[in-house]
């Protein structure tokens, strides 16, 4: 059975969030975020969340492992197949909630967390606020096409993308009122009530 092994407020609530969707059955290893356990440290050598193991596949990098479950586990409606004509554009935005603009609240989120009193903001730090914004913006202008990033059509991309706008979120970066009603509309499934409810 797919293990998971999750902390609080990392990328691995992304895989909770999908196995929930899928009805597909995993079982949680509980970490704690920066007190990694051996077994974990097994699968994750550097500690970073999200990791998984599946029988003898051992996996790390969220959007990687979500593409692996959706592979071997599917065929499911969250997945677009090639020969759909939005294909291009649901791997484009299922990569880009972490490559395109995750990566940039990560220094942010960092900074605002870890940094000494008197250095949590910087030059560095508002750069990446400057490409986050424009980022954030680019998901603005996809959703006036529909609820989803595709339009009237859920898929593991909304996943992706809406992790990362939740986490936004709660490091008080500025959502346009789309991106509100986007990340409401997300919050509402049961699916990822039911990932919250893991812990």
């Amino acid at each position: 059975m797919l293990q998971i092994f999750h902390a609080a407020r990392t990328r691995s609530f992304r895989l909770l969030w999908l196995c929930e969707e899928l009805g597909l059955p995993y079982t949680v290893a509980h970490e704690k975020f920066g007190q990694p356990s051996p077994e974990f440290l097994a699968v994750s050598p550097l500690g970073s969340f999200p990791a998984i193991r599946d029988g003898e596949v051992a996996m790390v990098e969220s959007v990687a492992i979500m593409l692996y479950i959706l592979g071997r586990h599917g065929p499911t409606d969250l997945a677009v197949t090639p020969d759909h004509p939005d294909y291009g554009k649901y791997l484009q935005y299922l990569v880009f909630g972490e490559a395109g603009t995750a990566m940039w609240a990560n220094p942010i989120m960092a900074t605002k967390v870890w940094g000494p009193e008197g250095e949590k903001s910087n030059w560095t730090t508002a750069f990446c606020a400057t490409r986050l914004a424009k980022q954030l913006a680019l998901i603005s202008e996809q959703l006036g096409a529909g609820p989803y990033l595709l339009g009237d059509r859920f898929t593991a991309a909304d996943i992706s993308v809406g992790y990362t706008i939740g986490m936004a979120k709660i490091f008080d970066v500025e959502l346009s009122s789309a991106l509100v009603a986007y990340l409401q509309r997300l919050q509402a499934r049961p699916a990822d009530q039911r990932a919250i409810a893991v812990g």
